[in-house]
């Protein structure tokens, strides 16, 4: 089978050729980086199947594969996105499969197999949506982890740390559950930051530096996408607010702040001081911890900042000197 990959990300197109090749039978035959080259290789290719991502340069995906159901009937469509919201339109441009752009390999690769006639998955349900998104938004956090600053502790440390300052702080079962798993979903958004911004070395300009703080409301605005999953949204949103409502994107300050996003946001700070970064080196988690001690009362609340010190004092090695889990912009 060739298949023919299109986004404009070169770590997309990596992963998804990475993905496909480990099928003996799948051959990645081309890539492109817009949609007009998109449509410009289906053409002299003539691919079996073409995987595209829908926001690119130009044409956008649905717009190439409105183009290629029209002039190329043979060609099978698999759509990647981040917006389960953009099924339908895909599906009515012609799109034979829809699959969330974070989705675990193996949704990829049954898509790319079972497109071989048009419409085949056009009945694709909400149920199966919610599924497959919830099935897949962490391998986006592994994605980000690695894109920028190698192998760190195991993300289930992350999530450990998480879920022990939530019980300290008395959170119930279920909320200590979702503190859990928003914590490993906090950079969720950072999926649509370009790159170069993300990785760059020097001091960001000030609209990267918006691309980059963009990535709260962008993440929460993906978790509401999933039934499964919306009950994270606000604790992802809110991680970057601060105690003193100087903070991001809506400015709250105080108790009006999640409280499982304070934790997020406590363990993020922490793990952007001990983890490398393109324009800086790892500090050591002592380091850290007194630099944390600096921000209560201001960007965390003195009771939280009292709790990260107690959990350290009773268990050293729950955060370790490597950092919790490398990610990119740490803002």
């Amino acid at each position: 089978m060739k298949v023919l990959v299109a986004d404009d990300h070169t770590s997309v197109r990596e992963a998804v050729k990475a993905i496909l090749r480990i099928e003996g039978d799948i051959q990645v035959v081309g890539e492109a980086q817009d949609g007009a080259e998109a449509l410009r290789l289906a053409h002299a290719l003539a691919p079996d199947a073409v995987v595209l991502d829908n926001w690119m340069p130009g044409l956008t995906g649905i717009e190439v594969a409105r183009r290629i159901a029209t002039e190329l009937p043979n060609v099978s469509i698999v759509l990647l996105t981040l917006d389960p919201h953009l099924t339908e339109l895909a599906l009515a441009a012609g799109a034979d499969a829809v699959v969330m752009k974070d989705a675990p390999s193996g949704a990829l690769v049954r898509a790319v197999r079972n497109a071989t006639g048009r419409g085949r998955r056009r009945a694709l349900g909400r149920r199966e949506r919610d599924r497959l998104y919830a099935d897949s938004v962490f391998v986006v956090s592994e994605a980000l982890e690695a894109k920028v600053a190698g192998v760190g502790t195991p993300r289930a440390r992350l999530g450990a740390a998480a879920a022990r300052l939530a019980e300290r702080l008395g959170l119930n079962e279920s909320e200590v559950e979702r503190v859990e798993l928003a914590v490993l979903l906090r950079d969720i958004g950072k999926v649509a930051v370009p790159d170069a911004v993300l990785t760059k070395p020097g001091p960001l300009a000030a609209d990267e530096r918006a691309q980059v703080t963009s990535h709260a409301a962008i993440g929460a605005s993906l978790l509401h996408g999933s039934s499964g999953l919306e009950s994270l949204a606000p604790l992802v949103r809110h991680h970057h607010e601060r105690w003193d409502g100087s903070g991001y994107p809506d400015g709250l300050r105080e108790e009006a702040i999640p409280l499982g996003a304070q934790i997020v946001g406590l363990l993020d700070a922490y793990n952007a001081i001990v983890s490398p970064r393109p324009y800086k080196p790892a500090f050591p988690a002592d380091f850290a911890l007194q630099q944390l001690s600096l921000t209560a009362g201001g960007q965390f609340s003195r009771r939280i900042i009292a709790t990260l010190f107690e959990l350290r004092r009773d268990d050293a090695g729950l955060l370790l000197p490597r950092g919790i889990a490398p990610s990119a912009r740490g803002y």
